[in-house]
């Protein structure tokens, strides 16, 4: 089963926000972009990163799941050394211990700091 939702905007290419598949959501990369005008939104890699969560979790939301039931995370930087620490501490902000197995590479990201993808279970109704 495909997911999508208004919340975060219009696909812009050919894919869905994620996938259900078995009781398991994969997301597409979600980067930090404005759903209505799709614009980068913000500068520093903290606010980016903050951003990309609240989609994120509003794709979570429309599956039925949250940031509880993240079974992995796949995240790209595009200033892999200079953005990490700005990265990670934002992120343990954001996601609830105990943290999900996750993997951080550095990638070239045209405009963006961020970009991530997730898999979560996703919780029977």
């Amino acid at each position: 089963m495909s997911v999508t939702t208004v919340s975060v905007g219009e696909s812009v290419a050919a894919y869905s926000h994620g996938k259900i598949v078995n009781g398991l959501l994969f997301t597409s990369g979600i980067t930090s972009h404005d759903p209505l005008t799709g614009a980068v939104r913000g500068a520093t890699i903290q606010e980016q990163t903050i951003y990309s969560f609240e989609l994120l979790e509003a794709i979570l939301a429309e599956a039925g799941a949250t940031l509880a039931d993240l079974l992995q995370v796949q995240v790209f930087l595009n200033d892999i050394h200079g953005d990490f620490t700005g990265f990670d501490e934002t992120y343990k902000k954001i996601v609830p211990a105990p943290y999900p197995p996750r993997a951080t590479v550095g990638a070239v990201l045209p405009g963006y700091r961020i970009e991530m993808l997730v898999t979560a279970a996703v919780p029977e109704a």
